[in-house]
């Protein structure tokens, strides 16, 4: 394939603008076939690391939700643990889990510490241990992603856990002194949730005036 452009305008920077790349023309390539797959493929690189938990675990899990009956009672109580009492720091080497992979959940948990897709995949785990349905994510804390070209630039991992009407409810447990599961700078951000059969990419939700 050949592009072929002339006589382009020459780009201008102003105060503020928005990223560069987002207003000037520009060539968008992909040998990913959709973004279903690219969903599939970090659920796939994760998934090892989700399953590898331990008995000390599933004891805080029993520990954390015992007496509560509500569902999002469960959720919040998990995601406090998580935010709040394991560090945002990483200091293991990187060739463990190089890249997107995050370390063993096991690991983080045990070292109370983990960069975003180490805490974000903890609480997967945890969240999974308890019985919910959750997933990593995928973020691009930036201009939204465009939806026909598949790409796997993210640079931020979160957690999502499937609601009861099939939408995802999504949490940053690396905010460690909001009230608010999603904290609002995530808010209208491009994102992709890492499941089995795979899923869309999304927008994050905006919070509503009335909650701000």
């Amino acid at each position: 394939y050949i592009w072929e452009v002339r006589d382009v305008p020459r780009m201008f920077e102003e105060p503020k603008m928005p990223e560069r790349y987002t207003v000037v023309q520009r060539l968008l390539l992909s040998t990913i076939p959709d973004w279903e797959t690219l969903s599939k493929w970090y659920w796939e690189l994760s998934k090892p690391r989700l399953d590898a938990v331990n008995p000390a675990m599933k004891s805080k899990v029993r520990e954390l939700t015992a007496g509560l009956t509500n569902r999002q009672e469960k959720i919040d109580a998990l995601f406090r643990f998580v935010s709040q009492e394991v560090r945002y720091m990483g200091i293991t080497i990187e060739n463990e889990a190089p890249g997107y992979e995050p370390h063993n959940s096991s690991l983080t948990f045990d070292n109370r510490y983990g960069v975003c897709r180490d805490k974000a995949a903890l609480l997967v785990s945890m969240l999974r241990l308890a019985g919910f349905e959750a997933c990593p994510v995928l973020i691009y804390v930036g201009p939204k992603k465009d939806p026909e070209v598949p790409q796997p630039w993210f640079n931020h991992a979160i957690t999502a856990v499937r609601n009861e009407d099939g939408s995802w409810q999504l949490m940053d447990a690396t905010n460690e002194n909001t009230r608010d599961l999603l904290p609002a700078y995530l808010s209208n951000r491009s994102y992709l949730v890492a499941a089995p059969k795979g899923e869309p990419l999304r927008t994050s939700p905006v919070v509503p005036p009335e909650q701000n």
